[in-house]
């Protein structure tokens, strides 16, 4: 990697950060019209699901290798070739009259974000200095809360007046003019000087499925689907078990989503300050299998549980925060930074696309949400394990 600069360029680190933002909107505009598409274009209640679903199933099955070639073909034109493919796909799709353009439509706009979130980690760090490294994937880690959050935050208010089709081209206008700062601010940011010779597939894979990144990988995973399992259903429980609206549970939902925020922003100032990462994922680990024990086992007032559920996400950032910044550290070079990056959305795509499924069969089985925790408790443990995984190797290296 060329060498870091002097001091932090901030600014541009920002623009990029924007880049995330603007295509996880993409993702948090689809809860809000489900209703709407549904009645507009006859979705049935499967293909709704697909709708959100679908971009996990895009990361799940390619995010190794997207990540292989933004490594090899360079982050920034795979990145804004990425908000260029996720622009243009809500463009079409906001003209779709039926469930199948709109579904390949928002297969490619998953396309387009996965290249975008694989390769603008990588960038930001080619514009900080070494000693801001940590703050920086710290920041990088809250693009999935932020712009996912507040879409669907805001997201019924824009469908209410607007209708599904103007989000979809709101989106792909928002995704294209940040794409243009984006391609800005990433202009000056060279790419690595050393060049690698071509390696069969089957190489060039062995290269990144070594422990860390693998442990990496594992520990994103089971945390993202501990995250999904908890926020998903707490709208949920909150219409089922307290009476309230879908339109005030889905705010509520919003709200603790946002909430992650903190936890990723904490994360680099924590390891700064000492903290280790095994340390630190080992207590939210911790932290969000007794938070998972009072929002799932119905035997605490509403109010708590909704608290619970609120704690889980701001702790449980923490994790994104921490697993991001050892990218760097556990990549077999800097040269295999997005290849790592999208080793772990890989992880945490199939894990919120497996977690989600078995918890309602459980659910569904049991008659009671206390079934949930036949899912949380062991992604909780291999959580813990994959950190003390991580801390062991950390230890080996130093």
């Amino acid at each position: 990697m060329s060498e870091h600069p002097k001091s932090t360029a901030w600014a541009r680190i920002l623009a990029l950060f924007l880049a995330g933002i603007a295509v996880s909107f993409l993702v948090g505009k689809a809860p809000p019209a489900l209703p709407l598409l549904r009645t507009e274009l006859g979705l049935s209640l499967f293909q709704a699901g697909l709708v959100i679903s679908i971009y996990s199933l895009v990361s799940g099955t390619f995010g190794l290798f997207c990540g292989m070639l933004a490594d090899r073909a360079g982050q920034r034109r795979i990145g804004i070739f990425g908000m260029a493919l996720a622009a243009g796909a809500s463009l079409v799709g906001a003209f779709a009259e039926g469930p199948v353009l709109l579904l390949a439509t928002r297969a490619v706009e998953g396309l387009g974000f996965f290249f975008t979130v694989i390769s603008m980690p990588a960038l930001m760090l080619r514009a900080a200095r070494l000693s801001d490294m940590r703050r920086v994937m710290g920041l990088w880690s809250a693009y999935m809360p932020a712009g996912m959050g507040l879409m669907m935050l805001t997201g019924g208010l824009l469908v209410d007046g607007l209708g599904w089709r103007g989000v979809w081209l709101l989106n792909a206008g928002l995704v294209a003019a940040v794409a243009v700062l984006a391609l800005i601010a990433a202009a000056p940011l060279s790419p690595p000087q050393q060049r690698r010779a071509p390696l069969p597939p089957l190489r060039a894979v062995a290269e990144i499925l070594k422990p860390g990144p693998l442990l990496l990988a594992l520990s994103f995973g089971s945390y993202g689907a501990q995250f999904l399992i908890v926020t998903a259903f707490v709208p949920l429980i909150l219409v089922e078990n307290a009476g309230w609206s879908p339109a005030a549970a889905g705010v509520a939902g919003a709200f603790v989503i946002i909430l992650n925020i903190i936890g990723c922003f904490s994360a680099g100032p924590l390891l700064d300050g000492g903290r280790t990462r095994a340390a630190i994922i080992i207590a939210v680990a911790v932290t969000m299998a007794a938070c998972a024990i009072v929002v799932m086992g119905g035997f605490a007032p509403i109010a708590i549980r909704l608290a619970a559920a609120a704690l889980l996400s701001a702790v449980g950032g923490l994790i994104p925060g921490v697993l991001f910044s050892g990218v760097p550290v556990h990549a077999p070079t800097p040269l295999h930074i997005a290849s790592v990056n999208g080793l772990m959305l890989q992880g945490v795509a199939l894990g919120q696309l497996v977690g989600p499924a078995l918890t309602s069969y459980i659910v569904d089985l049991s008659g009671s949400w206390t079934g949930a925790l036949a899912v949380l408790l062991p992604l909780a443990a291999a959580t813990m394990l994959a950190g003390l995984g991580l801390g062991r190797l950390e230890r080996q290296a130093n």
